[in-house]
């Protein structure tokens, strides 16, 4: 052909080939576009202590000399440590030539020995975790061999096993594996891998989002702020990494996370504090209560935070209640046949068999029962009820709520050494709780158990009462740090204001021995009918509300408004104090507020129930979901 002719050849060559070649093109400029945002990110959020990265490494054996490498406790995992500090070390911008010969020497010692823990989860997860962004803060700085071995270190989460896992290990493992494909240049590779996080991003009834919003990890138990908090994370972070790429997440995707910050996440906290319900068996580790943070995520985030939700919210799947109103939050876990009792693996949460027994927090200012922990009384957990001695609970099937939105009832059934039924009324700025089967000597209810904040004192008693174990007799009230705890007739209280020593290592075997002191505010009473939490400035003046009912057929509060809440534990009537009789046909809970009657069923059974108030006669089909419906 002619020389034009082969002009045109030529450039219809190099077209083809620039189409053959632009996938791949744009596929590793994607790629570095993300591995340089995850390497932002982990710049922003690694606050590295230098001092204490450079002080202790011995040279010789390249190690630092304030690590138990001998350690073998499955949970905090002490050898991991070295690995967390050449991750630290990798982060320091502009290091000196000293610290370049620690990160090297220490990178090295890791490579060579390749430690090993005797939990799954290090080898698998945690220990490749580090080694990944080890990889993406020392790209530049890495020898080939380095990096060979950093491979074969993330490799330790293989392709085969981890796409079984569910939940937050799921998305730990794909992560992961999306991330070495980033790294060996197999977008095939990473696109299989998205593909299991947007599946694991939905609603089910296994591990992960529940159909109210919650998160489950091990089966049926709330783990929003341990899991959920490594899904929730890492699934926002890599929302934004890949933004633009194409391994974006999908709208829908987007949507559902939102969804689990907003209808779960913002509700089980007051602000940075939760309580330890919704961590389980991570409460005895240090900083749990402070896990619900979100700061570090808002520049992330794909809504603007609102702020602290009001009013009331039940979460059925969970057994977990949730009432917030603008002075404090109160924060309530109980316990039926559907979801499990805590988790006490791998040395952790040592003394915590009676969690989850309807103990119920209220949080003002978040010092509360932050890190109280190695010094609480475990059995004497925050309004529990119990029998003396008793160590294990009966669940039963009779636990749940009902509610509007902005005030709900709650209720369990339960057996701790004796059979128990207990409800919780949570209205305007009160919770009262009634207690029916505490009438013998040896039950008892611990009102409270939290940190000791300013002046306590008591009806009869004047001035403030010191520190010291009291015995209160006949006591209407007592009030400390903004709380009020009303009973409906007098009372004798123990009242225990004391300094309280202990260990985080009593309660999880790899954590710290030293001393841990603590002031402790404790009240616990013997036998009674209830009591009622009033957060106020000062000594209550009145109630504002008055027990109908305290039986083990029925439970009924009506408050000055003209609310009324009413547990029916079987088919009953009750009659409110201006003379009106309520009645059903069936166990309920039951919730008269601003004219408008709701209803649930407890035991997720679904049943049609009948209702008569005075002279009107309602009907409704009640969900086995647990869900409240409104009566027509």
């Amino acid at each position: 052909c002619g020389s034009a002719d082969a002009v045109q050849v030529i450039k219809k060559m190099k077209r083809l080939l620039l189409l053959l070649l632009l996938p791949a093109l744009t596929a590793s400029a994607q790629t570095d576009t993300l591995l340089s945002r995850y390497q932002r990110y982990l710049q922003n959020n690694i606050h590295p202590d230098v001092r204490t990265l450079t002080a202790n490494f011995d040279n010789n054996r390249q190690q630092w000399t304030d690590i138990n490498y001998e350690d073998k406790e499955p949970a905090n995992w002490k050898v991991s440590e070295h690995l967390k500090r050449v991750r630290d070390l990798a982060a320091v911008r502009n290091p000196s030539p000293a610290m370049q010969t620690i990160l090297q020497s220490a990178l090295n010692h890791w490579l060579k020995t390749r430690y090993k823990s005797s939990n799954w989860w290090h080898n698998k997860i945690g220990v490749p975790q580090f080694m990944r962004d080890i990889i993406v803060l020392m790209r530049d700085r890495m020898s080939r061999e380095q990096f060979t071995g950093a491979l074969g270190v993330m490799a330790q989460n293989d392709s085969t096993s981890w796409q079984k896992s569910t939940g937050a290990n799921l998305i730990w493992c794909a992560d992961l594996a999306f991330h070495y494909g980033a790294f060996t240049g197999d977008s095939l590779f990473m696109h299989r891998c998205m593909a299991y996080i947007f599946r694991e991003i939905r609603i089910t009834d296994g591990d992960g989002i529940q159909p109210d919003y919650s998160f489950h990890q091990h089966s049926a138990r709330l783990q929003m702020y341990q899991y959920g908090k490594a899904f929730l994370w890492d699934n926002v972070r890599l929302t934004w990494e890949t933004k633009g790429t194409a391994w974006a997440y999908p709208p829908e995707k987007i949507a559902l996370i939102d969804s689990l910050i907003n209808a779960g996440w913002r509700w089980m906290a007051r602000g940075a504090f939760t309580v330890p319900g919704t961590v389980d068996r991570s409460v005895s580790r240090p900083g749990a209560l402070r896990s619900a943070d979100l700061t570090p995520l808002i520049p992330f985030l794909t809504f603007q935070n609102p702020g602290q939700p009001q009013g009331f919210r039940y979460f059925p799947r969970s057994d977990f209640a949730a009432y917030h109103r603008p002075a404090f939050s109160f924060f309530l876990k109980i316990l039926s046949n559907r979801t499990l009792p805590t988790e006490s693996i791998n040395h952790e949460n040592l003394k915590g068999r009676l969690l989850h027994t309807g103990d119920g927090y209220t949080i003002i200012n978040g010092k509360e029962y932050t890190d109280l922990m190695p010094v609480w009384d475990w059995n004497l957990l925050p309004g529990l009820t119990g029998w003396k001695g008793a160590a294990k609970v009966v669940r039963k099937p009779f636990a749940g709520s009902v509610g509007n939105g902005v005030s709900g009832l709650t209720a369990m059934d339960y057996e701790l050494g004796q059979p128990f039924r207990k409800s919780w009324a949570c209205h305007g700025d009160t919770v009262v709780c009634l207690i029916a089967g505490a009438e013998e000597d040896s039950s008892y209810t611990a009102l409270d158990q939290c940190r000791w904040q300013g002046h306590v004192y008591a009806d009869g008693y004047k001035g403030a009462i010191g520190e010291g174990i009291h015995q209160l007799h006949n006591t209407r009230w007592l009030w400390h740090n903004g709380i009020a705890y009303i009973f409906p007739e007098p009372r004798d209280v123990e009242l225990r204001l004391q300094s309280v020593s202990g260990t985080w290592q009593s309660i999880n075997a790899s954590g710290s021995s030293a001393p841990v002191q603590e002031k402790v505010f404790l009240p616990v009473t013997g036998p009674c009918r209830g009591y009622a939490i009033v957060p106020c400035s000062k000594a209550p003046a009145a109630t504002g509300w008055k027990i109908l009912a305290d039986t083990r057929e029925c439970q009924a509060v009506e408050f000055g408004d003209g609310t009324i809440m009413t547990t029916f534990y079987a088919a009953g009537t009750v009659t409110t104090s201006g003379g009106e009789k309520i009645t059903v046909d069936n166990a309920c809970l039951l919730m008269k507020d601003s004219g408008k009657w709701y209803a649930g069923s407890p035991d997720h059974i679904a049943k049609t129930i009948t209702v008569r108030a005075g002279k009107h006669t309602m009907k409704a089909a009640l969900p086995a979901d647990g869900n409240t419906v409104v009566l027509q």
